[in-house]
């Protein structure tokens, strides 16, 4: 495995190496050096963005946290306000992989990587997140949802790489929650995960967001499930619909974790225990 090594100085100096055939960005690298080492990736530049001052930022605007693309997990979950602010963040970072995983990780290179099981997209659904892009011709803001447009792929255009991430500061009334199934009980991979912000009031939601992973070619909001809750007291029937519609929103797939039709009842189970457990907090 032969390759170029370049750690980025400034942005004028990315846009120029980007330019390059071959040449891939480097964040944390937990996601691509274990493709580079299994041969699934194969650049021939590599481009260390870990001390660009513009990706390595995080700043408070009024409502809402910006985030650079290079900022580590675990910088964002070492900062009280985060946890205070943007408790479901903290909660999805919290038990996403390991120590070491946390402190390399960067939302650039989990998002750019793209994964079906991406356990810190759930959050960033889930905040409604958008990303910001940028080319020579300037930037364009995506939401995390058009960004992603399936396995291994992403909205990106050639000369272009994600500078940054808007998070907007949720009503806090929300109660977050974040669930994940795997085959260990540390350092997973998720069969299948749901993440939600809900505010249930009397009985009755008074808004539903709900997130899942490993069961669709990306992580996906379950907005029918969250449009049919908004508004209605939690009942056995009303869960159960809940239940049903959750199962039907989702595409899973087999793979050598777990099979299609298991990950569609985890998920809908996953669902219907979070609204019970709100129904009775």
């Amino acid at each position: 495995m032969s390759f170029s090594f370049t750690k980025v100085r400034s942005i004028e100096e990315l846009l120029h190496l980007l330019d390059a055939p071959e040449t891939q960005i480097l964040c944390g690298g937990t996601d691509l050096v274990v493709k580079m080492r299994g041969g699934q990736a194969t650049p021939q530049h590599l481009l260390d963005l870990s001390d660009l001052p513009e990706l390595v930022g995080v700043a408070w605007t009024e409502g809402s946290l910006e985030v650079g693309a290079a900022v580590p997990f675990a910088d964002l979950l070492g900062r009280q306000t985060v946890r205070d602010r943007l408790p479901i963040l903290a909660l999805v970072l919290s038990k996403l992989g390991s120590v070491q995983i946390r402190s390399r990780g960067t939302f650039g290179g989990n998002l750019v990587n793209a994964s079906p099981a991406a356990d810190s997209v759930i959050a960033l659904l889930l905040l409604d997140a958008r990303v910001t892009l940028t080319s020579a011709h300037g930037d364009r803001t995506l939401a995390v949802e058009e960004f992603l447009l399936g396995p291994g792929k992403t909205a990106l255009a050639r000369g272009e790489f994600l500078r940054s991430l808007t998070l907007p500061i949720p009503d806090s009334r929300l109660v977050a929650s974040f669930h994940k199934v795997g085959r260990r009980k540390a350092l997973t991979i998720a069969i299948a995960s749901l993440g939600s912000l809900l505010h249930v009031a009397d009985g009755r939601v008074l808004e539903a967001r709900l997130a899942a992973g490993s069961v669709a070619p990306t992580p996906l909001r379950l907005r029918k499930v969250e449009e049919r809750l908004s508004g209605r007291k939690l009942t056995p029937s009303v869960i159960a619909e809940a239940r049903t519609l959750a199962a039907q929103s989702i595409s899973p797939i087999d793979d050598v974790r777990a099979g299609a039709t298991y990950r569609r009842e985890v998920t809908a189970d996953l669902v219907a225990r979070l609204l019970e457990e709100s129904l009775h907090a």
